[in-house]
């Protein structure tokens, strides 16, 4: 079975504009104020301007798909389920 990437680097400075749809217009901007800043610090979102229309805001640098989102439900499950047995053998087994 082949592994599967989790996580998927997307460099969003080569795809469209959401408001002109031009190409490849995109590039990175410098945080304004401290709200972006901590957007950018604890997301995957980076400020990015668009050089043909003016457009500014965030753009996503991570990407999912079907079959990483299905990565993720299933790693998510496994450490719930181990928590959970976990949790009942430590209550159960480990304070009598």
């Amino acid at each position: 079975m082949g592994t599967t990437k989790v996580f998927i680097y997307r460099n969003p400075q080569l795809s469209r504009c959401p408001n002109c749809s031009s190409l490849a217009t995109l590039h990175r901007s410098r945080a304004r104020n401290m709200w972006e800043q901590i957007v950018r610090k604890i997301t995957f979102l980076k400020t990015y301007r668009c050089k043909e229309c003016g457009w500014r805001g965030f753009r996503s640098t991570i990407t999912f798909t079907k079959k990483s989102l299905k990565a993720v439900i299933i790693y998510v499950s496994l450490i719930l389920l181990t928590a959970w047995f976990a949790r009942y053998f430590i209550l159960n087994y480990a304070l009598n």
